[in-house]
């Protein structure tokens, strides 16, 4: 695509050598709209909702939108084309929306698109990112939304600068790209840290969670990146998906191969400090023997470790069978469950289901999971490895 910036610019290149330049100017809302069309937020590790900091930035541009260019940092873009135009226009490429796109100021795009939805249309409706990212990628609403910011009856409300900075390779050749595609994570990270970015953000951001989102049931509903809608946190996966990884290394599958995992994960961090299971997760998954490196992001290769993650799915059932079973085994074997401080009794017409919501049986009783945590990573015992595979001895759900 080909937007106009406002302001003279130039390519600016690294003086240490890096091949990786940026421009810096700033872009009208016509040209915003045009870019909206173009461009997502995937490369970007949060996704904008509906939140104190959007209606802020509204209100800016209701109330003051000359102060708009002096009260935020704008945009922030990648892209691995840019060519520099006659007549301070600029053309730019989003083929590729893992590495090209809005890396930050997610909040600001969200806003402005909002804004002028609103301007245009009496209201927003839109409460989060992929809702307005949906209406102007349809061509027959975005035709009719490009018709009427034409026909707009007060131009002055859309008079104001959007500051952009465009992050892009110093030129066409392999050396550029792949300075690009390797740095481009750490920098999209970096850009983004006016809010502290999680090891698990940064995890999904270098694509440690993709095998997993392959092969878990979209019922699941997993918040894979912040910001999105979801039931299960992206951390309480990572920590189960550390059960059979742990089972490797007692087996020294992964000293035999030479891979240093770093610490040794103890069971007990499964429940209580998922943070250290999502440096344990992140330091196999982007070991060069485990993963391959391409464009910023880790592919897995590795036949065992993805066997072992293949394991996670039932471990993840495992869990919600467990919570409905566990409060119904301890009353079987003379117990009173209700009667154990962090475990609520609730009326029948009152149940709860377990963490992933995928038991058809929801118990009367709502309580910590770590109460049968202990029970979940024994599961360990239950797997063998068979060559290169790691299987169950006997599955946990039938058995």
């Amino acid at each position: 695509m080909i937007i106009k910036l406002n302001h003279k610019f130039e390519k600016q290149n690294s003086l240490e050598e890096k091949k990786i330049s940026k421009v810096v100017s700033s872009i009208s809302p016509k040209d915003f709209v045009h870019l909206l069309k173009c461009a997502d937020n995937k490369v970007n590790p949060r996704t904008a909702t509906l939140n104190p900091i959007v209606r802020s930035i509204e209100e800016t541009l209701n109330v003051s939108p000359e102060l708009y260019f002096f009260k935020t940092k704008g945009l922030l873009i990648s892209t691995q084309n840019c060519e520099l135009l006659e007549r301070n226009r600029i053309r730019l490429s989003f083929d590729d929306a893992q590495t090209e796109g809005i890396m930050d100021g997610g909040h600001n795009a969200f806003a402005i698109g909002r804004f002028i939805y609103s301007k245009l249309y009496g209201t927003c409706r839109f409460k989060e990112w992929k809702e307005l990212k949906s209406f102007w990628d349809d061509d027959a609403h975005y035709a009719d939304l490009e018709q009427k910011f034409r026909d707009y009856h007060s131009p002055d409300d859309f008079y104001f600068s959007i500051p952009i900075e465009i992050i892009t390779p110093s030129d066409n050749t392999e050396e550029s790209l792949a300075n690009f595609y390797d740095n481009i994570a750490d920098i999209c990270s970096a850009r983004n840290s006016n809010v502290q970015l999680t090891d698990a953000a940064k995890s999904n951001q270098r694509g440690c969670y993709e095998y997993l989102k392959q092969i878990m049931p979209k019922d699941f509903k997993v918040i894979w990146k912040s910001g999105e809608t979801g039931t299960t946190k992206v951390e309480d996966v990572t920590a189960l998906a550390c059960i059979p990884l742990i089972k490797l290394v007692p087996l020294k599958y992964f000293e035999d191969q030479g891979i240093d995992v770093g610490a040794t994960l103890n069971k007990v961090n499964i429940y209580l400090q998922k943070s250290k299971c999502v440096k344990f997760f992140g330091n196999i998954i982007m070991n060069e023997k485990i993963s391959t490196s391409g464009k910023g992001k880790y592919i897995l290769h590795n036949t065992t470790v993805k066997s072992a993650l293949d394991l996670v799915v039932d471990i993840m059932k495992f869990c919600d069978m467990m919570y409905y079973y566990f409060p119904l085994i301890y009353n079987y074997n003379g117990g009173s469950f209700g009667r154990i401080k962090g475990a609520v009794s609730q009326k029948p017409r009152t149940t709860y289901s377990g963490p992933f919501n995928s038991f058809p049986k929801q118990s009367d009783y709502k309580y910590a999971y770590g109460f049968f945590y202990p029970i979940v990573c024994s599961l360990t015992e239950l797997m063998d490895l068979e060559g290169e595979v790691l299987r169950w001895k006997f599955n946990p759900l039938y058995t």
